[in-house]
């Protein structure tokens, strides 16, 4: 339970910082996408439960933030925090390029199944502009805000952890 609320708590400080904050750390008109580095790091660091539950809160969350159909986000952010919940024991903590390389591919796919559905759809069919103006400078922004904040989420998740789960660990 402790996990859980405090999970809660840093997806809604982050929501609360990407939607406050977002346009004074915003470079070039693009903002690093916050709520997708929770899914990713916690279901890399905890397994696939614990990446579907972060992906499904801060995918309403984000849904609530910018989009039209609550839900859909979700979904994506649940399937991108499942795909990294099934690295889990296979890779250690200190290994930060494989989940720099989940949230590269989970944001990518989240961006281009978002052009489909924002932009392709009302006969917007410049994906190349898309992509290079929008989608690879905001991937690249949200990859260098999660290699400054990997190590203290890291260092939060071990806080997270159970008394019994820290002891277990310490012995093998």
């Amino acid at each position: 339970m402790k996990r859980k609320i405090g999970e809660l708590i840093l997806i809604v400080f982050l929501y609360l910082i990407q939607c406050t904050y977002g346009r004074y750390i915003e470079i070039g008109g693009i903002t690093p996408n916050l709520l997708i580095i929770v899914p990713v790091l916690f279901g890399f660091l905890n397994g696939k439960n614990e990446g579907i539950y972060v992906g499904l809160v801060s995918g309403l969350l984000y849904d609530l933030l910018f989009n039209s159909i609550v839900g859909f986000t979700a979904l994506i952010f649940m399937y991108i925090g499942y795909f990294a919940g099934c690295y889990y024991k296979k890779y250690e903590e200190s290994e930060m390029l494989f989940p720099l390389l989940i949230l590269f591919i989970g944001n990518m796919g989240f961006e281009l199944i978002a052009y489909i559905g924002n932009f392709l759809l009302h006969n917007k069919l410049d994906i190349l502009y898309y992509m290079t103006r929008i989608v690879i400078p905001e991937v690249v922004y949200t990859i260098f805000v999660t290699i400054i904040i990997y190590k203290p989420l890291v260092f939060l998740n071990t806080k997270l952890e159970s008394k019994d789960k820290r002891r277990v660990k310490k012995f093998d």
